[in-house]
């Protein structure tokens, strides 16, 4: 049978050990030695319970506080300013030097209040032991023996700073082994006046808060070297049961619990009776003037201006640098968000919002009980067959029906009634009640989007998610909400189709602003047999339009046939290009140029970038840089962000042509509601509104900003109400939030202007080209030099020189553009509207009657 093999190490061990155990029981001493040897195993298996060999390599993390980290955005001034914070627990660390000595003669130790009342309470001897309070141990022995429980624990202050940043809160010998054995330690590497300081620093104080700094604010909304004694002694009386003893949460206990750190300081020589006394009455004017929620939380205090970017910013730094270093790491994150932008951009957007959900007028739905009622005894035997839970409400039916039936009518009739009997308590909880609820009498709330982009540096200057920012709201819309661009779409589609004509100009094919096309109805047979056709939203048609005109009018027709005339295909990468998706791509069908496919406001705002920077791609960028608690950038977000290269996706002159069309849209078209706040700038931009006016868009820019603003509900199935198109409900906001956010910004030009060679034409309104002797009506437009119309205008017979001829009367005035005749192809004006029209998928948002 083979034997296992000996290993060196065993060889030398056993060899060790006899050698040992010889000279042990050999001599006269054999006693003695045999005594020394089992001490020394006891000692040593002591050291392995209680210490480790890594413990003094620890020792230095004592004085390392977890320190919440702080977002900083830019104000006015150019300056940082601090916005938001992240913790998880907050903490506002405190160096002892400010705890000023006491200037009263309560007592002959003339430190800070609140290092009495901790000494006082906490371990009285502190200054006087080295870590282990052993006359403390004996006593607490006795009182709890006597007692029968643990009423009375025999911690140091070194004790508690060792279990506080080493070990956990689990009750037993070897903890409390570890703890001592810590405590010599910490002793013999810090100071006495460091280890109170990381005491105070790290004691959890209750409702989140941990250390001194922070519980002072939170309790009294003061700093802690302004606290009275009575506020000290409340501090002092947190530290075994926080929740207990919290004045807010149970003022009766705290009270009781203040009374015992008062008799302590008396016991202790620290105040006399009457002192105590004294400051215990004042004390009682807080207690009797506390009025606030038992559920209160350090977090809640935290400072948070503006929430949707606070959590976007901080899911985007937990990728990068991690959620311990973010909650913990004092770090100082510096961001792209400018103060004013933010503060202008939540000002237009959230009354809009709300005033939107009380137009829409879209109840939430109700019928909660309809599948217990339909389906209720059935599923039960469908639960047993396959295993699943209990079909059952949070609430009951009761409950529900009586909540309904409360807000929408019962609520009111008592509150007519209370202006009868003027009953203060049952007005204030009416009241209380209607401010708390979060949307009104069960309405759906109209969401939204708003957010601002630089375009020559990418920076994130405003970013709004929705409605508000809650517990049941927290979807950040601009990055999150895919939702059909409609119109808005249009003028990428249209640069892209320019910048195509400008790099492969054909005659035939060319589109250019002065691109006559037929805005007339379409009809498509697709592969699976159904029939489509996008129509006008009106349903009404121009004839023969100008793409400048087209654009204006928002007209779907011209759209579709300018992405058959162009061809997809050619199209697609320029499209690619602008828009940067990822992990998804555009829809190979001529639905496309109507916007029928979804977007976020942050990908199609980010496209609009790339118009407003002469058709090279903008990569947005919300943090610039992150610096640790000694000022040290561990993360610079400016580095990766110009590792990326700048793409020129179209020609500079095709940006410049869509800019211009989108100032008429502005001036003239469906977007003419930017103008209501006065914005004194130019501005370029496009109305967008879905089917049904599901959604409601406009997009545009200034060469200071580029701003989208979204309306819709989160269910993409319900209208916003007939009538409320992009030019109602965004463009306003849209001009509103520009026009205050660039208001102290002077105006500037596109930087890329200068580059552009662009050939300036004057062409006839009519056809879109070189005006002969017949053309009266003429316009001065813009062409890529390529694409300039060659061919002279011969489309007025003698039908229209009889016409012509007519307005050359001084008195008779030039026929309104749109009533001219020419443009139909039955040469003969139209009698009557034409009859209705079924509704496509895709409707667009022209400008109706509101």
């Amino acid at each position: 049978m083979k034997q296992e093999p000996v290993g060196l190490f065993e060889k030398y061990f056993i060899i060790w050990f006899r050698i040992v155990t010889e000279r042990i029981w050999t001599g006269d001493k054999k006693v003695r030695n045999t005594f020394l040897v089992i001490l020394g195993f006891g000692i040593l298996n002591g050291f392995l319970l209680t210490g480790s060999v890594k413990d003094f390599f620890r020792l230095g993390e004592a004085a390392v506080y977890d320190i919440p980290s702080t977002l900083y955005g830019l104000n006015d001034k150019g300056e940082y300013e601090p916005i938001a914070e992240y913790y998880k627990f907050s903490r506002i660390p405190v160096k002892l030097e400010q705890l000023k000595s006491e200037e009263t003669n309560y007592s002959t130790d003339n430190r800070h209040k609140l290092i009495q009342c901790f000494l006082s309470t906490e371990d009285n001897s502190f200054y006087s032991h080295n870590g282990i309070d052993l006359k403390g141990i004996a006593r607490a022995f006795v009182v709890n023996l006597m007692a029968g429980r643990v009423k009375e624990g025999a911690s140091t202050i070194t004790q508690q700073v060792a279990r506080l940043k080493f070990l956990s809160i689990e009750r037993s010998i070897a903890r409390k082994a570890r703890e001592a054995w810590l405590a010599i330690l910490l002793e013999l590497v810090y100071p006495k006046d460091k280890i109170l300081e990381v005491y105070l620093n790290e004691i959890p104080l209750g409702h989140g808060t941990i250390g001194v700094g922070a519980a002072s604010r939170f309790y009294f909304r003061k700093e802690v070297q302004d606290v009275t004694w009575g506020e000290a002694a409340i501090l002092a009386s947190l530290t075994t049961r926080p929740t207990q003893f919290s004045p807010i949460v149970n003022p009766v206990s705290s009270m009781n619990k203040v009374r015992v750190v008062f008799r302590k300081l008396v016991e202790n020589g620290r105040m006399t009776v009457a002192d105590a006394e004294k400051e215990f009455g004042i004390l009682e004017e807080y207690y009797t003037n506390l009025n606030r929620s038992p559920n209160d939380s350090a977090f809640s205090d935290r400072l948070n201006k503006f929430p949707y970017v606070t959590e976007y910013i901080r899911k985007n730094l937990i990728r990068s640098i991690g959620s311990s270093r973010l909650y913990n790491g004092g770090l100082k994150i510096y961001s792209t968000i400018q103060i004013r932008h933010q503060e202008e951009a939540e000002k237009a957007l959230l009354p809009a919002l709300q005033r939107q959900t009380i137009e829409s007028n879209q109840r939430a739905f109700r019928n909660i009980d309809a599948f217990d009622d339909l389906y209720g005894s059935g599923y039960s035997l469908i639960a047993d067959l396959n295993d699943l839970p209990e079909f059952k409400f949070k609430i009951s039916k009761i409950e529900r029906t009586f909540s309904s039936a409360y807000q929408e009518d019962i609520r009111d009739e008592f509150s007519a009634l209370n202006l009868l009997t003027g009953d203060d308590y049952l007005g204030d909880t009416l009241d209380k009640n209607f401010t708390s609820q979060s949307t009104k009498d069960h309405l759906l709330p109209v969401e939204g989007s708003l957010i601002a982009i630089r375009p020559e540096t990418g920076y994130i200057t405003a970013l709004v998610g929705g409605s508000g920012f809650r517990s049941d709201n927290q979807q950040i819309r601009p990055f999150q909400a895919f939702r059909q661009p409609g119109s808005a779409f249009k003028p990428i589609l249209y640069a892209a189709a320019m910048d195509h004509s400008g790099k492969n100009p054909d005659p035939e094919k060319n589109v250019t602003p002065a691109t006559l096309f037929a805005d007339s109805p379409l009809q498509y047979l697709m592969e699976d047999g159904d029939e489509w056709a996008p129509e006008n939203y009106s349903s009404e048609y121009s004839g023969f339009i100008l793409l400048r005109k087209a654009l204006e009018q928002s007209k779907n027709s011209v759209a579709v046939r300018v992405l058959e005339q162009v061809g997809l295909s050619n199209l697609m990468e320029s499209l690619r290009g602008l828009l940067q998706l990822q992990g998804r791509d555009i829809p190979y069908n001529f639905s496309v140029s109507l916007g029928s496919f979804e977007l976020t406001p942050y990908e199609l705002t980010r496209a609009y970038a790339a118009l407003a920077s002469g058709g090279k791609t903008v990569n947005p960028i919300s943090v610039l840089y992150v610096e640790d608690n000694a000022g040290k950038v561990i993360k610079d977000f400016r580095k990766d962000y110009e590792d990326v290269e700048r793409k020129q996706i179209i020609s500079k002159e095709a940006a410049f042509l869509i800019t211009s069309m989108m100032k008429d849209v502005v001036e003239e078209g469906t977007g003419r509601g930017v103008l209501s706040y006065g914005l004194n700038r130019k501005a370029y931009g496009k109305t967008g509104t879905t089917n049904n006016f599901r959604d409601a868009w406009f997009v545009g820019y200034t060469p200071e900003l580029v701003t989208s603003v979204w309306f819709g509900y989160d269910v993409g199935t319900i209208s916003l109400g007939r009538g409320m198109t992009g030019g109602k409900l965004s463009a306003p906001v849209w001009g509103r939030f520009m026009a205050r956010a660039l208001e102290k910004e002077p105006p500037k030009e596109f930087p890329w202007l200068s580059e552009v060679k662009i050939s300036k034409r004057t062409v006839c309104r009519m056809s879109g080209k070189l005006p002969s002797g017949q053309c009266h009506d003429l316009l001065e437009e813009y062409f890529i030099p390529q694409t300039v119309p060659k061919d002279v205008c011969n489309d007025h017979g003698s039908a229209w020189n009889v016409v012509e001829t007519k307005t050359q009367n001084p008195v008779t005035q030039k026929p309104a553009e749109p009533k001219k005749q020419d443009t139909k192809v039955e040469k003969k004006p139209s009698e009557s509207k034409p009859p209705k029209r079924k509704k496509s998928v895709f409707s667009g948002d022209e400008e109706i009657d509101y």
